[in-house]
């Protein structure tokens, strides 16, 4: 199976440039380069952040670049979304029976999680009781099936003071309930602004830089520098059966100079033919 997880787009009013970039074209040329390579995925995960403020026009854009999107589509909330305008713009999004935008998705082989971690009006992300009930429900649910998560926050700490203490807050709840049931293979999450991977309670995770500007890679200090580097979103293949994932990184914006392997010529790319 393959997934396409795209995070962080903050889309904010038209027009708008977010550090030099126009994020409303990002996601257009997202969009159109999911469609052009991608379009056998089972499904596109947007993993939070959609828009800049929450405001319901930013919906609306959003609703209007997804009905171009060939893939079916998850959306789940980031801090700097809001959860009334946005079930308001997408009434048929999937919300838990405490009106939480988290839902599960099960295919013969596997169960894929989407979580709310929105704790309105702070960056911090949060899971409840509630939520955290329906996660357990939801685990229970799918045992002896492998499980993947998906979410905005991060619940680990990850090195990076500027942004560690906006992660999800009292993740080891979270975590507890992981290591009990043992059928979560991987977490995905946005939120950082990085591409980072590694493991938390012997589970394997990764982060996906997203669509926005990159937070400076700072280990030893809190920094509030952002780099416009490529955005990108993340391409993950799934084999369940033989126990394998695995997640690529794609800069759809990148066009560097391509050279034949076998000569090492440069190769030019005409209208979609090459020519040495």
């Amino acid at each position: 199976m393959k997934i396409i997880q795209v995070t962080d787009v903050h889309l904010g009013r038209q027009g708008e440039r977010h550090y030099g970039a126009d994020l409303h074209q990002r996601l257009a040329s997202c969009i159109a380069h999911v469609n052009a390579h991608h379009a056998d995925a089972a499904l596109c995960v947007f993993t939070g952040d959609l828009t800049e403020t929450g405001a319901p026009e930013s919906y609306a854009d959003l609703k209007a670049a997804l009905s171009g999107l060939s893939v079916p589509w998850r959306l789940l909330p980031g801090n700097h979304d809001r959860r009334a305008p946005l079930v308001a713009a997408f009434p048929e999004i999937a919300v838990d029976e405490n009106g939480f935008v988290q839902s599960a998705h099960e295919t013969a082989d596997e169960v894929l999680l989407f979580l709310d971690g929105l704790a309105e009006g702070r960056i911090e992300g949060e899971l409840c009781d509630r939520r955290l009930a329906w996660l357990e429900a939801r685990l229970a649910e799918a045992a002896g099936k492998p499980v993947y998560v998906f979410m905005h926050h991060p619940p680990v700490q990850l090195g990076l003071p500027q942004l560690d203490r906006l992660g999800l807050e009292n993740p080891g709840r979270f975590l507890d309930l992981l290591r009990q049931h043992g059928n979560v293979r991987h977490i995905f999450f946005g939120h950082v602004h990085r591409d980072i991977s590694g493991t938390v309670a012997g589970i394997p995770f990764s982060a996906q830089r997203g669509l926005h500007a990159r937070f400076e890679l700072a280990l030893d200090r809190s920094s509030e520098i952002v780099e416009q580097a490529p955005p990108s979103y993340a391409v993950i293949l799934v084999d369940s059966a033989n126990e394998r994932l695995i997640v690529h990184g794609c800069d759809f914006l990148e066009r560097w100079p391509v050279y034949s392997a076998e000569s090492g010529t440069l190769v030019t790319v005409v209208a979609g033919s090459q020519t040495a």
